[in-house]
């Protein structure tokens, strides 16, 4: 099967496509013909290798996939050959057939095309997991979101205030309409945030981390919690409201958010959608190095739609 690969990190030019043997299956794993993947940032960060070194080399990258289900695992029960499947992975889906385990696996719903599915696998995902399931968001509590107009911050709005929560999301001005539409009561430019005149927070999400986490806590409640997707300053570490955490998306948190998709509850910003190429790729990553992607990038190996 055809394959881009890494042999070490750096530019976007050290991705390159190779031929290489289909993926033997795990007893819980299924194979499935991938058909669309989105570029994360995570994808663009592991290439540049900004999270550390590697010495199992080549390195098949990505980390969506959505297809059909082709070949189960000896001991898999909840699909079949032909099912249209989501899942998000570590590494391994920049290929044409992708090995998942099963209970990362999600149904696509038949309301939703390849690239709507793919596009939440990793960040809208992780979104909805940090509010609902990790932070626990109550109808009522104030919620402050960073990044509201990114994958992860817009899912999290929606998820936010849909669990009645009362919203704030900063974001850039030109992007202030967008988030607003995403039902967020208040949001705030992000060069410019005074945290001392914003409401006390139950729950603050950043989505990013870092020094911007010293700022934020001077708005978060005694009793509030905040999550960082990043690392959190040594001066916050005896801080118990503060944590810095990962996803981890498996079945149940990815089928939610296709479902409140499916239903046209939530959406997402799909940007452009082009061939699975390397040339492509390797646009698209730069493209994204430089904070010049406007919505989720998909790349498509097949042309069905549905």
């Amino acid at each position: 099967m055809q394959a881009v690969q890494i042999n070490q990190f750096g530019s976007v030019d050290v991705m390159e496509m190779a031929e290489v043997a289909l993926p033997n299956l795990g007893d819980h794993q299924v194979l499935v013909q991938n058909y669309a993947v989105a570029i994360d940032p995570y994808d663009v960060k592991y290439v540049a290798g900004v999270f550390g070194p590697n010495d199992k080399w080549p390195v098949i990258p990505g980390s969506s996939v959505a297809g059909r289900v082709t070949a189960l695992g000896a001991l898999v029960q909840d699909f079949k050959v032909g099912d249209r499947v989501v899942a998000t992975r570590h590494l391994k889906t920049y290929a044409e057939f992708v090995p998942v385990a099963e209970k990362a696996l999600a149904k696509i719903p038949a309301q939703l095309n390849y690239e709507e599915a793919v596009a939440v696998a990793l960040g809208g995902a992780t979104g909805y997991q940090m509010i609902a399931e990790r932070l626990k968001v109550q109808a009522g509590e104030q919620v402050l979101i960073q990044g509201g107009a990114g994958q992860v911050g817009a899912m999290a709005v929606q998820a936010a205030v849909a669990l009645g929560a009362e919203v704030t999301a900063t974001a850039s001005p030109k992007n202030f309409a967008q988030v607003q539409a995403l039902g967020a009561t208040r949001v705030v430019d992000y060069h410019a945030v005074d945290y001392q005149q914003l409401p006390a927070f139950d729950a603050i999400l950043d989505p990013i981390g870092g020094a911007s986490v010293i700022q934020e806590i001077i708005s978060l409640k005694p009793t509030g919690h905040l999550l960082a997707l990043g690392p959190v300053p040594a001066a916050l570490a005896d801080d118990t409201r503060v944590e810095s955490t990962y996803s981890q998306i498996l079945r149940p948190t990815l089928a939610t958010v296709l479902d409140y998709l499916a239903q046209k509850k939530w959406q997402v910003q799909i940007g452009q959608v082009v061939p699975f190429t390397l040339a492509n790729l390797q646009e698209q990553h730069r493209l994204a190095r430089t904070n010049q992607l406007v919505g989720k990038s998909i790349l498509t190996f097949q042309p069905e739609k549905s």
